[in-house]
């Protein structure tokens, strides 16, 4: 069994080695191909820096769209044997946990995708400032985070099937996930330099993608969380909300959207009160956030 990695990346240079260097820590990757997507900081040269007998980066002059991710994999499809699996990597997603023993424990049990919990860490009224250094690690400079998100990111590949991001997102009854979610950390709020030009960038692709509809601050201010509603990572992971979280408090913010509220749902990560604010009605929503 071989595991695959592609990446698509833009203006990540920031965090990018970084994430490089999880992959090679924890991935157990044969190949990991790094697509440059035009760029305008230096993060082709940072993967460059990478280039070895695992790590290839070249430029890919394409527009972005999620169903670009998988057609990357496709155009390599020649390396892969009936078994192999691949993995769809962001630049800004750092690994936390080995992903080999995951592929194989999925396969014995007859899964063919393997979906993440997300350990997003976000900017927060206690950090120190809103600047990022490179050569610090991430969690030390954004230590608070919520594990409230995760997607199919790791796939088992075989010929007879052609995935494709619409066609994952449809869920088939083909697509089995594996009962083990793969942790990994998510650094998209690195500072406000980056934050502010992240969102300019996605505003401007989801004229063509459609991607991201759901972006809808344009401030990169309006992405702050306060840190009692977060966990401050400490070398180990919480799963669920902070004990004094109460969603019928909580104002709405970048960590606790409905997207995020059901994802913990589904995974069973939500206290009993926490799962009875989601059939409250809205008159006793309104009541307990008052009283």
């Amino acid at each position: 069994m071989k595991i695959y990695g592609f990446m698509i990346v833009k203006n990540e240079c920031d965090i990018l080695a970084q994430t490089i260097e999880s992959l090679l820590t924890y991935g157990g990757f044969t190949k990991i191909f790094i697509f440059d997507n035009m760029s305008d900081d230096n993060t082709f040269a940072v993967a460059k820096k990478y280039e070895s007998d695992v790590v290839k980066a070249s430029q890919l002059n394409t527009p972005f769209s999620d169903n670009l991710k998988f057609e990357n994999v496709y155009r390599h499809a020649a390396l892969f044997n009936e078994g192999d699996w691949f993995a769809i990597l962001d630049a800004d997603e750092i690994y936390a946990e080995a992903l080999y023993p995951i592929c194989e424990r999925a396969t014995k049990e007859g899964a063919n995708l393997i979906e993440t919990k997300s350990a997003q860490f976000y900017f927060t009224e206690k950090d120190d400032s809103y600047d990022f250094d490179s050569s610090e690690p991430a969690h030390m400079q954004r230590p608070f985070y919520l594990v409230n998100y995760g997607e199919p990111r790791v796939f088992k590949y075989a010929k007879s099937v052609t995935l494709s991001a619409d066609y994952v997102k449809s869920r088939p009854n083909e697509l089995i996930a594996a009962k083990h979610l793969f942790q990994i950390f998510h650094f998209q709020f690195r500072s406000s330099k980056q934050m502010q030009k992240r969102i300019q960038v996605r505003i401007k692709n989801d004229k063509h993608s459609g991607n991201w509809g759901h972006v809808n601050a344009t401030d990169w201010r309006e992405y702050i969380v306060k840190s009692t509603y977060l966990h401050k990572y400490n070398g180990t992971i919480e799963l669920g909300l902070p004990k004094q979280a109460s969603l019928y408090k909580i104002p709405d913010n970048a960590a606790y959207t409905m997207a995020n509220i059901l994802w913990l749902k589904k995974h069973d990560f939500l206290s009993v009160e926490q799962r009875g604010f989601l059939k409250a009605s809205r008159l006793k929503r309104i009541f307990k956030r008052l009283f």
